[in-house]
């Protein structure tokens, strides 16, 4: 079950006595958890039938469950960090033997408990446990939205404090500032304090409040420095430095980069459109199209030295052949050079 089908059903009042909530999506996880818990078990009574075990062994774990909710339908348990779905082995107990017991006791579960396994990313698929809940417990993923998801999150949230936003500002958004949706609410939370009573989110309220993330500062550090302004580009080069990035970290990401142009422009060459490149490099479409006539401005060749350029020189770095300082400033001067512009 991904996260819109548990929404559905919890909408529905469907309730069921365990859950596994796992994946790499953490905001809206915290989300659903903080629902069911309300749905759940919340009310008048609702702290008395909260309870919270990190890692617990099968002994405390059932006893808590065990225990019946007080003037209340169900106790909600949540259950953080179990070590039986993490690698590596539990200290204080048997790992085999738990799960043995905890295997046996899921099949007659009473319906005053409503129990989540909540972990932080993914379980080990590997492990026993995580092999008995996908059978008997209902398995929640967490997947990164998707672009479409991701843009109908955004106006949603601004929505909900009578703002209004276009699709390009909303790839916009997600694009400068990243994907993760904790980063994201607080951005939000700081566009609509800066918009005030206007109604309407715009990308100039975006490009002046909200953070940009280091992937798209590289961005438009390529942009500029492909376009031939070598002195913006190196100044640029010098504050991301200044800001405490590595650079061989933004060698790699320049790296990548070049390599977008060269796989933007060769799809482009096969009929594909700016929707479909932008799918593929996975950048909304006003991002694909601004690359695609960047990359237009180069042959194959030249983007093709570029990217190896960038690979070489990160490999002499790892492996000890040259010194990382100033390796990324002559590599941006020879993409200059490969260019045809003027290093100065």
């Amino acid at each position: 079950m991904n996260h819109t089908e548990f929404f559905a059903a919890l909408k529905k009042g469907e309730i069921k006595p365990c859950y596994l909530f796992e994946g790499e999506e953490e905001f809206t996880k915290r989300s659903a958890l903080a629902a069911l818990r309300q749905k759940a078990a919340g009310g008048d009574f609702a702290a008395m039938n909260d309870t919270r075990l990190v890692d617990p062994a099968p002994d405390a774990l059932i006893a808590a469950a065990e225990t019946l909710p007080f003037m209340s339908d169900r106790r909600f348990l949540e259950i953080r960090d179990c070590a039986m779905l993490l690698p590596g082995k539990p200290r204080d107990y048997d790992e085999d033997d738990a799960v043995r017991r905890l295997d046996a006791y899921f099949d007659h579960l009473p319906d005053t408990v409503c129990m989540v396994f909540f972990l932080r990313g993914r379980a080990d698929g590997r492990k026993k446990l995580y092999q008995v809940l996908k059978k008997k417990a209902v398995t929640v993923s967490f997947d990164p939205l998707d672009d479409r998801q991701l843009t109908q999150w955004i106006a949603q949230m601004l929505n909900r404090e009578g703002k209004k936003i276009s699709l390009p500002a909303c790839q916009r958004l997600w694009f400068s500032t990243g994907r993760d949706l904790t980063l994201l609410s607080n951005e939000l939370g700081k566009l609509v304090s800066f918009t005030g009573d206007r109604e309407e989110v715009t990308e100039a309220d975006i490009d002046a409040v909200c953070v940009k993330s280091t992937e798209y500062k590289v961005y438009d550090l390529a942009d500029t420095l492909l376009s031939g302004q070598a002195g913006k580009a190196l100044r640029m080069l010098d504050g991301l430095l200044r800001e405490g990035e590595e650079r061989l970290m933004l060698l790699a990401l320049l790296g990548r980069q070049c390599r977008q142009l060269r796989a933007a422009k060769a799809l482009a060459q096969s009929g594909a459109s700016e929707y479909d490149i932008g799918a593929k490099l996975g950048m909304p479409a006003f991002a694909a199209r601004k690359t695609l006539a960047l990359a237009r401005r180069y042959s194959d060749g030249q983007l093709d030295k570029m990217a190896e350029l960038c690979l070489d020189t990160e490999y002499q770095v790892k492996s000890g052949q040259i010194m990382e300082t100033g390796s990324l400033e002559q590599v941006m001067l020879s993409i200059l050079a490969i260019g045809g512009y003027d290093r100065g």
